[in-house]
Formats: structure tokens, C-alpha cells, sequence
């Protein structure tokens, strides 16, 4: 992905400091300006709301988060609940304590069933957790869009 100085140097400007809503939809925005493929980026922030450095894409989750999964050390589970366990370890592991997740999608901005499936699912899945679901997103052709109330899903940024 290319850059332009300027919107390096707010990248960077954007790091050092705490995020708000606001900023972190603008830095979210910067990082990642258009979809490619159907994927999952993972973004984390500590406790003071910095981006950590850790940003992870996967490809790698089914249709429906309630799809039936096997695990040897949750037993029967849904996908969404394996992945938001899975999630809350790696917030432990790198010490973060917020999540935000961008479901990219080649596509317009309209959130499409499988995005408002899995949205509301690692919503409810998180809020279990003691991670907090600090935001989700859809990656689409355009750029960003943020969830937000009145998309069918409860809010997930802070209030």
C-alpha cells in the first residue's frame, strides 16, 4: 500500500497519541483505503487507546459465525466463539485491552447479511470477555465504514 508523506506523517501523528471515535475511524481510514479480498484485519489498542503495532489480516473464517466447531479445549463451540477466544488470548498475550475489527470485502459500503452476522455475534461473543470490542468496520471498494447504531447491530464503539 502506497502512502502519501502527508498521510504518513498523520499516520504516525495518530499513533503516538490516545484515539478517539473519530481518530481512530481516520486512522483505521489511512492504514487500510480499500478492499482487495474477503478477509478479517485484527487492529488492537492498550488501555491508554494507542494502536499497538500488531495488525493482523486472516482469510481464514467461515460464512457463519454460528457455524458448528470442535475444539479440544472448549468442546462444541460456535466459530464466532472460538474466534473471540482466540482473540481475547492473543489481547493477553501482546497486552492490549480493546479489539477493533475490519471485515473487508470487495463491494459497496451496504453492510451485507454476513458482515452483520458476524458483527453482531463477536459483539455479543466479546462482551463475555474482559477485551472490549472498542469498534468494527467494513473495508469496501470506496474506503471505510464505520458500524454504527441503526445497523442492526448494538453499538460497538465507545459511547
Amino acid at each position: 500500500m502506497t502512502h502519501t508523506r502527508a498521510a504518513e506523517r498523520r499516520i504516525a501523528e495518530l499513533r503516538e497519541a490516545p484515539l478517539d471515535d473519530a481518530t481512530l475511524e481516520e486512522l483505521v481510514g489511512l492504514l487500510l483505503t480499500s478492499a482487495v479480498r474477503r478477509q478479517l484485519w485484527l487492529m488492537f489498542l492498550d488501555d491508554q487507546d494507542r494502536l499497538s503495532e500488531a495488525i493482523m489480516p486472516t482469510e481464514d473464517f467461515p460464512g457463519d459465525p454460528h457455524e458448528p466447531v470442535v475444539v479440544d479445549d472448549l468442546g462444541p463451540t460456535t466459530a464466532a466463539c472460538l474466534l473471540a477466544d482466540r482473540l481475547g488470548r492473543i489481547c493477553g498475550a501482546i497486552e492490549v485491552t480493546q479489539l477493533v475489527l475490519v471485515w473487508e470485502r470487495e463491494g459497496d459500503a451496504a453492510f451485507g447479511a454476513e458482515e452483520l452476522a458476524w458483527a453482531a455475534a463477536m459483539s455479543e461473543e466479546m462482551g463475555k470477555s474482559d477485551v472490549r470490542l472498542r469498534a468494527q468496520f467494513l473495508l469496501h471498494n470506496d474506503g471505510l465504514r464505520a458500524l454504527a447504531p441503526g445497523d442492526g447491530v448494538a453499538r460497538t464503539m465507545a459511547p
